[in-house]
């Protein structure tokens, strides 16, 4: 076996190596935090549903902004989108509303309305919008 397909070998080996411990230890993290994620997204559920009561769908969607200009990380941004999603969920939803807005699984779609969508709100090219702003793709799935 030639030289430079063992330093390959061994290369890719070790990145796999560090892709299962990567993976062991994000499992571990999640399994010894699990109650206290769940007591947080209880509460985020409540506080948008007590939010979204009696609203347009848009106050729903401007609170989850302020809300993402507050916080910082994957698990706030996640959070956020769930808040998005379950605040519509309670809001005043017109009938209409979820006419303009694409199913996930047509990717360009999805992907050129999200851009736009953050746009229109004042967010171009801000990633973190992109990533929440389809919270209202969830709820509209799950009508």
């Amino acid at each position: 076996m030639p030289t430079w397909l063992k330093v390959i070998l061994i290369i890719l080996a070790v990145l796999a190596a560090l892709v299962v411990g990567a993976g062991y230890i994000g499992y571990r993290w999640v399994q010894s935090h699990a109650g206290e994620l769940k007591a947080r997204g209880d509460k985020i559920k409540a506080e948008a549903a007590a939010f979204g009561k009696d609203k347009a769908p848009d106050a729903c969607v401007d609170e989850t902004f302020a809300r993402l200009d507050r916080c910082d990380g994957i698990l706030c941004e996640a959070t956020t989108k769930i808040f998005l999603s379950r605040c519509v969920a309670a809001s005043n939803v017109p009938g209409d509303f979820c006419a303009s807005i694409p199913r996930r699984d047509h990717f360009i779609d999805s992907a050129k309305w999200a851009l736009a969508e953050c746009a229109r709100r004042g967010r171009a090219n801000d990633q973190r919008c992109t990533r929440v702003i389809g919270g209202l793709q969830d709820y509209c799935e799950k009508r």
